[in-house]
């Protein structure tokens, strides 16, 4: 076999050469161009603009940078500027910019709070896909470059021009909106001019003739609402009349209540329509809970146990929501509460039957509803006045100003919820029902006092003394003294057991229903840095 070694003729090694240099440079360009992001070049006092990529800045720019960085040393800021190739989150150039302005503290001498240090990252493989940021030292920090200007500086002026590839216009307008934020502090935008204009001039005017135009007509709408002369007798434990436990808790409260259903359930209780039942003691962590069974609705008919529209409305939602269990239609603790939770029809009957008996004065619906409106309007005239005030740096006078609206706003609510709904005839009804209300008010008080509870349990929870009256009805169940709305168990000890009012009560109640990157650094000052 033939072992003579082939060479290349000169014109083919010449061809080879090329070849191999044009593919270094094609492998090497990507690497050549990257930059290692923890290395910072030989910063020198005086040179303050580097450009690491060798192509993203003439020598014209780079000298025209220079100039304007030497100005800005002018207004105590002692900055500089690196460009380079690399693909950095905006996480990583913020932490990367803080480390430029603390190097460049650190070799050149410059005063850490004062330095400022502006970076520019930009993409090897695509120069319109760059990141910037800028972190100045404590001094702007805390004084005419805080944190927001910060984020302007880098959003509103370095990232916009890198979008298009221009890394001068981007350095010329963030070294301009810096100058201009030492200098003067950060923009004030139009509406911050106009608030303060409005501060120092019409502002407290307005406020103060928008409270007494709130006062005069809230004032004047009140003055309007027709009232009886009559007292209220002397407090007293006896019913002064045979009313529904829920129409007398509408009458004293001036209207239907917001939540009337469970003195209509311990009133149908009382008088035998359906049974309070235990469902569960709630064990150690959670709450006791009852359940309803409830009575043949023929029986109730025949026996005139629903005895108007407010024990239909009540009994028909519970009969929408019963299940038979065997024994009966039984309404268990959460369809009760939603029973209780949704008291519409409950009011809507309570609220025909004061129209009924003209006691509900109709009219005084449109007055309350106008001082309402006054009130919500001189409340978000306040809110607005407030807003104004706090962006225009408001001198004390306005603040004086808003401060008599805010009473005029408070007075026009207190008047809206104070205006009487009922008629005339309806307070004088109401009148011995408000002695009734003081006398067990006034009973629950004094534990010498003897109370029937079977004949006030369900007036006392319409009057909205539920919560007054619980000790007492826990202390008879505890002495095995059974109350007619719970039933009369026989075995006093039977009845002691269980927590017949936590659990009525409990199960009653309504159930409510490209980013910027900013901070601090370790050794003072703040920066933000963003993405194109």
């Amino acid at each position: 076999m033939d072992h003579r070694r082939v060479v290349p003729r000169p014109a083919s090694r010449a061809a080879l050469a090329v070849l191999g240099v044009l593919l270094a440079l094609v492998l090497a360009a990507p690497a050549a161009l990257a930059q290692e992001d923890d290395v910072f070049p030989g910063l020198e006092p005086g040179v303050r603009v580097y450009d690491e990529t060798g192509s993203s800045l003439t020598p014209a720019q780079t000298a025209d940078l220079q100039g304007r960085l030497d100005a800005l040393r002018a207004t105590g800021a002692d900055a500089v500027v690196l460009v380079r190739a690399l693909d950095a989150s905006s996480d990583d150039t913020f932490d990367q910019v803080e480390a430029l302005q603390q190097a460049w503290a650190a070799r050149t001498g410059a005063d850490q709070d004062t330095a400022v240090a502006i970076l520019v990252n930009r993409n090897p493989d695509d120069p319109t896909d760059a990141r910037a940021g800028v972190f100045v030292g404590r001094t702007f920090d805390d004084g005419n470059v805080p944190q927001d200007e910060q984020e302007a500086i880098v959003e509103d002026a370095l990232i916009p021009p890198l979008r298009d590839g221009d890394v001068h216009g981007s350095l010329v307008a963030g070294i301009g909106r810096l100058s201009d934020s030492i200098r003067f502090g950060p923009p004030v935008s139009a509406a911050e001019q106009w608030a303060a204009s409005a501060s120092r001039s019409w502002l407290p005017t307005a406020a103060v003739v928008a409270a007494l135009v709130a006062l005069v007509g809230a004032v004047g709408l009140f003055r309007g609402r027709r009232t009886t002369d009559r007292t209220p007798g002397k407090p007293t434990t006896r019913r002064p009349g045979d009313l529904p436990p829920a129409l007398v808790g509408a009458l004293v409260a001036g209207g239907p209540p917001a939540s009337p259903t469970p003195a209509v359930l311990l009133d149908l209780a009382t008088r035998g329509a359906l049974d309070i039942e235990p469902e569960s003691d709630g064990g150690t962590f959670g709450s006791p809970t009852v359940r309803l069974r409830l009575r043949d609705e023929g029986r109730l008919r025949d026996e005139g146990l629903l005895r108007d529209d407010v024990d239909r409305a009540v009994w028909s939602a519970l009969t929408d929501r019963a299940e038979d269990d065997g024994d009966g239609r039984v309404v268990d603790s959460a369809a009760l509460a939603k029973v209780v939770g949704d008291p519409s029809a409950v009011r809507a009957a309570l609220r025909a039957r004061l129209v009924a008996e003209g006691w509900l004065d109709e009219g005084a619906r449109v007055s309350r509803a106008w001082i309402g409106v006054i009130a919500a309007l001189a409340w978000l005239l306040l809110l607005a006045g407030f807003v104004v005030g706090a962006i225009g740096e408001a001198p004390w006078p306005v603040w004086a100003a808003l401060g008599g609206l805010a009473v005029a706003a408070l007075v026009a609510t207190v008047l809206a919820v104070s205006y009487p709904s009922l008629s005339v005839a309806g307070q004088n009804a109401a009148l011995p029902w408000i002695a009734y209300r003081d006398g067990i008010e006034a009973a629950v008080k004094d534990e010498r006092t003897r109370l029937d509870l079977d004949a006030v349990l369900a007036d006392a929870v319409a009057l909205d003394l539920a919560s007054a009256l619980g000790h007492r009805v826990e202390a008879a169940a505890a002495s095995g003294q059974a109350v007619r709305a719970f039933g009369t168990p026989g075995d006093p000890a039977r009845y002691a057991a269980f927590p017949w009012w936590v659990a009525f009560t409990t199960t009653t109640t309504p159930s409510s229903g490209g980013s910027t990157v900013s901070g601090g650094g370790a050794g003072g000052g703040g920066g933000a840095a963003g993405s194109t």
